[in-house]
């Protein structure tokens, strides 16, 4: 009876798991290229923003697996002399990240530079604090699933305050 009892549990935690690394994958994980952050970090920005959809467009023009803003791309070639696509999903990933460097880079703070990363640097802080927060929050569940399934250690266990 206990042996059964065991096959079932286990069945149940394979299917929780298998479930759940469904709704989280690791899609385009090896185009992921930071050395700063954490491919689980990067991969809970792209499930949040675009649910892994490369060619998602949002109601204000925001494209592609990390949701660049056509002016935003602009601005990053132009700033850093890249010459990426925005449409293209390797360049947009490399735009979000070079992206969420640069706005880490300006405050050194991890939240804060996610926050701008979804409203804009020159938000209101009304903006900020009611629909970042509300993205922060998404991240940070969505990053907590990632480290569960998948055990990354590959940085420190916590980005977060």
């Amino acid at each position: 009876m206990l042996r059964v009892l065991l096959i079932l549990i286990n069945s149940f935690l394979l299917l929780t798991l298998f479930y759940f690394s469904q709704l989280f994958p690791v899609k385009f994980f090896h185009m992921i290229n930071s050395d700063k952050f954490d491919k689980l970090l990067i991969l809970s920005i792209i499930k949040v923003e675009s649910n892994f959809n490369p060619y998602a467009e949002s109601h204000v023009g925001a494209y592609g697996l990390m949701q660049i803003l056509p002016s935003t791309a602009q601005w990053l070639n132009e700033k850093f002399g890249l010459n990426l696509d925005y449409k293209v999903p390797e360049d947009n990933l490399k735009l979000g990240i070079f992206y969420l460097d640069y706005l880490y880079n300006n405050t050194k703070d991890l939240e804060e530079a996610l926050v701008f990363y979804n409203t804009g640097p020159n938000a209101s802080e009304e903006i900020k604090k009611y629909s970042g927060e509300r993205y922060l929050k998404k991240i940070k569940n969505a990053y907590l699933i990632y480290k569960l399934l998948y055990w990354s250690d590959q940085y420190e266990s916590s980005y977060f305050k």
